[in-house]
């Protein structure tokens, strides 16, 4: 009988270690959970699916268009064509489910591909232009 209640209190105590593992592991991945911040949301996580079926090129085209660059600016960035930045961009809108490049843009924030801080890449800034080819001048000032 001895060795009987001696089997029980080994066994109550290996119960306790065992819940004390437990609840240490329990604390280790609140930590975890809270250290790595909240959970991406529903929008982001469907703008990073969306954003997955982009190529390496329309994700590049993306950026540039964020940065305010026109179709122009964008195929003497890359050396191609204005009509192959307009393939890039309308395969872009069909893949995200947008239908234009403001759409598209904010997508990209939401994706993480765009950034508001600053450029991803070496393409310059698009600058203002002046004067148009009439000589009449287009910039008022600012606004």
């Amino acid at each position: 009988m001895a060795a009987l209640t001696e089997a029980v209190a080994d066994m109550y105590k290996a119960l306790g270690e065992a819940q004390d593992a437990l609840e240490a592991q329990e604390q280790l991945i609140k930590g975890l959970r809270a250290a790595a911040g909240p959970s991406p949301s529903a929008g982001v996580l469907a703008a990073r699916a969306a954003l997955d079926l982009l190529t390496a090129r329309e994700r590049q085209i993306l950026v540039l268009i964020s940065q305010g660059n026109s179709n122009r600016r964008v195929a003497k960035a890359l050396g191609i064509s204005e009509k192959t930045v307009k393939n890039h961009l309308s395969a872009v809108f069909t893949k995200a489910g947008v239908s234009d490049r403001t759409q598209a843009v904010v997508l990209g924030i939401r994706g993480g591909i765009v950034s508001l801080d600053g450029a991803f890449n070496d393409a310059s800034p698009p600058t203002r232009p002046t004067s148009s080819s009439a000589g009449i001048p287009t910039d008022s000032g600012p606004c």
